[in-house]
């Protein structure tokens, strides 16, 4: 039988706090270690819930919410590299001027709009 995992509390916290800097960590982590004496019953919200339980749910929320925002997110840029795709490709046919200068400015703003996907793309690396 493998030996229990035994960690340090205040490394716990101190990692913790690095790497969600607005997270309680010591609230996260009496809420992580009450979870798993219930038997790994998730967090609740209500007014019963300890604090470090609602702590923990709030930083679940949280984490949930970046993933719904990063798949928008996939999903817009995915959609505008293939409008620019598309609309490039339109200016390469003969058109009429007038259809020339509606592809161009279809390229122009989906250029833009990836401009601004970009700015909010999060920075990579640590810190």
């Amino acid at each position: 039988m493998a030996a229990e995992a035994t960690f340090d509390a205040a490394a716990v916290q101190a990692l913790l706090g690095r790497l969600a800097p607005s997270v309680d960590g010591s609230l996260l982590l009496r809420g992580l270690l009450a979870e798993s004496a219930v038997a790994g019953a998730p967090s609740r919200l209500d007014a019963d819930a300890s604090p470090g339980g609602r702590e923990l749910a709030r930083v679940r929320r949280q984490i949930r919410a970046g993933e719904m925002a990063q798949s928008v997110h996939l999903a817009m840029g995915n959609t505008l590299t293939a409008l620019q795709t598309e609309a490039q490709l339109l200016e390469l046919e003969p058109l009429a001027d007038e259809h020339r200068r509606a592809s161009s400015r279809i390229v122009e703003l989906a250029r833009r709009m990836a401009t601004v996907l970009r700015r909010l793309d999060p920075p990579s690396g640590p810190g």
